[in-house]
């Protein structure tokens, strides 16, 4: 009696559960306990049509309704099996529309109490189209990543390693397995040391190493330190909102050598600047031979430069010296053509215009020669043959 009572509530339950459905707004299916669908609400007839699967056995209604690839078709088909002998309480399953535009459902299959499964539907078309974008940009961002020149990686704010990519491995070799998510950035400090990643300084402990990096590493640092070998690298290490940090590395080896070169050029050339200018005073040498008196005696070849360097250096002295006369003395200049001629004839208006006098000496016959065939002019000039007769000259006075 009690089971004719338990089979006939069964088709009550079972109106009843059906007629619950109608209520639900996402589409549902209810199954009966031998395994066939036995009722859909509206959302399900209006999503369906038609052909929504009402009548057939579950199996034959998932596989018609929506699209599979083969392996999720068989993974599906054990979660189903399961759910029936009551080995799993539910399923869960996400699959496209076999009905065009495809549209993606989530689906969820639970049993009742009564015996039957409760079968609903929940859209999940736009979330898979935002999961597809931010997929396909985290994509484009890793690649954009991965394509840079410099090494770049992302620390979680317990110091853990988020991600990397490969030049950032490539700036570490020693170190290059360690990289990995979730490895902490003191492990892989103290690991480096040991391999000999990475080099102390002069008299530095191991702990005062990890303590100076750590702080650089959390400090919104920038600065350059030496690898193994010879190798240096610049780390610039920058905060993120969620107390994360970006770190960058960049090998700057080669920027180094050039550096270094350029600042060994340049001290070469201060030393060498230091020395012309040594040289251009002995060979313009200036002589105080008297309270108003300035003697210049030139020795070697005059060539342009050197002759400009002649008359600013004598121009200058009698300026600051307040010089009346000046004996310029050429006894030691090999040759005199028209431009140490020109140079005489310059430098003797110029100290006129100062307010002194110049005496020129040591003009020997073969340049009294040259000086004549040349045509020169030197009667602004007092003239004396030797350099002797010049200082008396100045001892007159």
């Amino acid at each position: 009696m009690s089971d004719s009572v338990g089979d006939a509530a069964a088709p009550d339950n079972a109106v009843h559960a059906a007629g619950l459905l109608a209520l639900l707004p996402n589409p549902c299916a209810l199954v009966a306990a031998e395994g066939h669908v036995l009722a859909v609400n509206g959302a399900w007839s209006e999503l369906f049509g038609a052909h929504n699967g009402q009548g057939q056995p579950l199996v034959e209604a998932v596989a018609a309704l929506f699209q599979w690839e083969h392996e999720a078709w068989l993974e599906v088909i054990a979660e189903l099996e399961a759910l029936r002998t009551g080995q799993v309480a539910q399923v869960r399953f996400a699959a496209a529309l076999v009905v065009l535009p495809a549209r993606w459902f989530a689906a969820t299959l639970a049993p009742t109490a009564h015996g039957t499964i409760i079968w609903q539907l929940q859209e999940i078309t736009q979330w898979r189209a935002a999961e597809a974008y931010a997929t396909d940009m985290m994509l484009q961002m890793r690649e954009a990543i991965e394509s840079i020149s410099e090494g770049l990686a992302l620390y979680d704010e317990h110091n853990c390693l988020v991600f990397c990519n490969k030049r950032y491995h490539d700036i570490y070799p020693l170190v290059a397995d360690l990289m990995t998510p979730g490895r902490s950035i003191l492990e892989i400090l103290y690991v480096g040391i040991e391999r000999g990643q990475f080099t102390l300084s002069e008299g530095e402990d191991v702990e005062t190493f990890v303590t100076r990096r750590m702080s650089h590493f959390r400090g919104d640092g920038d600065q350059v330190h030496r690898l193994d070998g010879e190798r240096w690298v610049r780390a610039i290490d920058r905060p993120t909102r969620s107390g994360g940090v970006v770190g960058i590395r960049t090998d700057v080896t080669e920027q180094r050598k050039v550096d270094e070169l350029t600042r060994t050029n340049l001290e070469q050339e201060a030393v060498l600047r230091a020395q012309g200018a040594l040289l251009s005073e002995l060979s313009t040498p200036l002589l105080r031979i008297g309270p108003t008196t300035l003697l210049m005696p030139l020795i070697g070849a005059l060539d342009s430069q050197r002759a400009r360097r002649v008359v600013e250096h004598l121009l200058s002295a009698i300026e600051a010296q307040r010089t009346a006369l000046v004996i310029l003395d050429i006894t030691g200049v090999p040759i005199v053509d028209t431009q140490v001629a020109n140079l005489l004839l310059q430098s003797a208006r110029a100290v006129r215009l100062l307010g002194a006098r110049m005496v020129l000496t040591g003009i020997r016959p073969d340049v009294a020669e040259t000086i004549v065939t040349l045509g020169v002019d030197l009667s602004m000039l007092t003239i004396r043959g030797s350099l002797q007769d010049g200082v008396r000259e100045a001892l007159k006075r």
